[in-house]
């Protein structure tokens, strides 16, 4: 399997975004997977369980827990969808993807799916960098949106930065 920057797994997240015409927040995950031809199925599954993408007839479908939080529903939805992404992309890839190093390439690709960074600074500069509204309106915890502003540069470890 090739060695890639995260930049090339953002690039297939902002790609399969923009292929399924996601504008504004929050992204619509299921959409997404549906752009792909794949069905999301929300199923009562052991606490413990978050979700796993199995084969029908041959076919990929995803299951997500219903007993988990929504927020933990979205974010494990994304990390499916990484995966997805990531069998599409290299036609020598198979699933399941069990190694570390392709669950970590699937997270990255997934926290792209859930805060695209083109939506988060179009927003941030709409709501005046309120992360706790931005949180609200992207369907993340308060922390994971500030990380997000921060990496991005939009917000400091202390205040925001105010550059309009």
């Amino acid at each position: 399997m090739p060695l890639h920057s995260a930049a090339y797994y953002r690039r297939l997240a902002s790609d399969a975004l923009e292929k399924a015409g996601v504008a504004e927040p929050p992204v619509p995950l299921d959409a997404v997977a549906a752009r792909f031809g794949v069905p999301v199925r929300m199923v009562s599954l052991p606490s413990f369980f978050s979700g796993a993408a199995v084969n029908e007839d041959g076919l990929p479908v995803l299951l997500v827990n219903v007993q988990r939080g929504e927020e933990h529903q979205r974010r494990t939805l994304a990390h499916l969808i990484g995966h997805l992404l990531l069998v599409l992309e290299d036609p020598a890839a198979t699933y399941p993807r069990d190694s570390a190093v392709e669950h970590r390439d699937a997270e990255l690709v997934a926290a792209e799916l859930v805060l695209p960074e083109s939506l988060v600074r179009d927003q941030a500069l709409k709501w005046f960098n309120d992360h706790r509204y931005l949180a609200r309106l992207f369907g993340v915890t308060e922390g994971e949106m500030t990380d997000r502003m921060q990496e991005l540069g939009i917000i400091k470890q202390r205040g925001i930065l105010w550059d309009y």
